[in-house]
């Protein structure tokens, strides 16, 4: 996988992500050095931010698009007929019947904001769909405007001005989750619900990293997040300071890491760094943990394209930004101090151990095998398999290594506490709890630990 490790289109948000990544837990998304090239602003209007919030994992637009000058200008033919070919190939996800009909187009050179509407009604006018849906009950605008799809009055619509890029966007967007939800389909993630007193919980697993097949997520879970009074997260790595976690990622007294590893471990890092196609010196800066952290989560992904949009689509990534825009109050049981603390709390020849252990397994695959049990574990998620996920993280080696011994044992606990304490709080309040999957589906871990405690946690179909 070739890589700019310095890539200008990490932003802040998309290079720090969560904590962990590799597995679930064990990981960071790697740190952009301090000069590196300003990052480009996205030309996004706010009206559509919590829109495109949803659309953006979908897989029906690529976020490059945010970032070209072009975003807020009229959609070309190229964008228009990419728009249009991977909203049908969302919508062919329904699994519904298809009747013979093309994909819609348009004819003309300028695309306006009515061809655009009636092309979004044309892609599930070729479904044979459910009654729910009642796309025969009134003309192809109207019936847009009845679904939410289209918002605004008749006088408002301006159907013969051009359409913008991102209006596209946002109208494959809604068109994309209505849906979804109309069919009453969507990703089911690993999620429980727990009550006690007057107190509700809503527990969803996260994967870190994701991917379109995890999008829309169920109705049920959005309307649980939009029910609860706040959110709950190992640690806010949107609004959070990641300074104390990348400082410790890196050596400060002006040493590399070959001053710390062997010859040998060195020299296998080079040969790893080399297939990759990544710089010699890429990661010498940094402690082996970070080093292993860093390449698990690159050998995922083919090419460094890929890496931000899986970020953004990060189910953490995803309720953090959306609390954010919904001013729902974010809480953290951990923090990003502590996470880090973690992490660094490895006696060196332990973090060469697991390194060591990394630059083995991807000298003889190149990660391949890990990156298509990290995939199947996706997939899992979103059918919601709890036992799935968890077997897939046990063949994935989370209980070896001293490291992951660290993050999914000894957290787990005071996890669970604290979650406790949430449900024995005075007064009457709901919450949204979202941490690493394989705290809550892995064996005596969080969900056992609250059940031995005498709590009803019950798994949301």
């Amino acid at each position: 996988m070739k890589v700019n490790l310095w890539s200008n289109k990490w932003s802040r948000k998309m290079a720090a992500g969560v904590l962990g990544v590799t597995m679930l837990l064990g990981g960071t998304n790697l740190t952009v050095r301090a000069e590196q090239p300003a990052v480009p602003t996205p030309s996004i209007s706010t009206w559509s931010l919590s829109t495109l919030n949803e659309g953006e994992k979908y897989g029906i637009y690529p976020m490059g698009w945010y970032y070209d000058g072009k975003f807020q200008q009229a959609i070309d033919e190229t964008k228009f007929k990419s728009l249009i070919k991977s909203t049908a190939a969302k919508l062919d996800g329904l699994g519904f019947s298809k009747k013979d009909m093309p994909l819609p187009a348009s004819e003309n050179k300028v695309i306006t904001r009515d061809t655009v509407m009636r092309a979004m009604h044309g892609l599930l006018a070729r479904y044979e769909l459910p009654a729910a849906f009642g796309i025969e009950s009134s003309s192809p605008i109207e019936y847009l405007q009845q679904k939410g799809i289209v918002q605004g009055s008749n006088e408002g619509l301006e159907l013969d001005q051009p359409c913008t890029a991102e209006q596209a966007a946002v109208l494959a967007s809604r068109l994309v989750e209505f849906s979804y939800d109309t069919a009453g389909q969507g990703a089911k993630g690993v999620f429980w619900k727990v009550k006690h007193n007057n107190n509700t919980l809503y527990l969803l697993g996260s994967v870190h990293l994701g991917i379109p097949e995890m999008y829309p997520l169920q109705k049920n879970i959005k309307e649980a997040f939009a029910a609860s009074d706040d959110l709950w997260v190992e640690a806010d790595t949107l609004s959070g300071d990641m300074s104390y976690f990348t400082n410790l990622m890196t050596y400060d007294d002006g040493t590399k890491i070959q001053d710390h590893v062997s010859k040998e471990t060195y020299e296998k890092l080079q040969k790893v760094l080399k297939k990759m196609e990544l710089p010699e010196q890429a990661l010498d800066a940094y402690k082996p943990f970070a080093v292993s952290s860093n390449l698990s989560m690159l050998s995922l992904f083919e090419n460094s394209d890929q890496i931000a949009p899986a970020s953004a689509a990060g189910i953490d990534h995803y309720f953090l930004t959306k609390a954010l825009l919904t001013g729902k109050p974010v809480h953290e049981l951990e923090g990003i101090k502590l996470q880090a603390n973690v992490f660094n709390s490895l006696t060196p020849e332990a973090q060469e151990k697991d390194l060591n252990s990394l630059l083995d397994q991807l000298l003889a695959d190149g990660g391949k095998e890990g990156a298509a049990s990290f995939k199947q574990l996706q997939l899992d998620w979103s059918k919601g398999d709890a036992k799935g996920v968890a077997d897939g993280l046990v063949r994935g080696g989370l209980m070896e290594g001293e490291l992951n011994k660290k993050l999914i044992g000894e957290r787990d606990k005071n996890m669970a506490k604290k979650i406790a304490d949430l449900l024995e709080q005075d007064g009457e309040r709901t919450s949204f709890v979202v941490v690493g999957s394989a705290h809550y589906v892995v064996k005596d871990m969080v969900i056992d630990q609250l059940k031995a405690k005498g709590y009803d946690v019950q798994p949301v179909k």
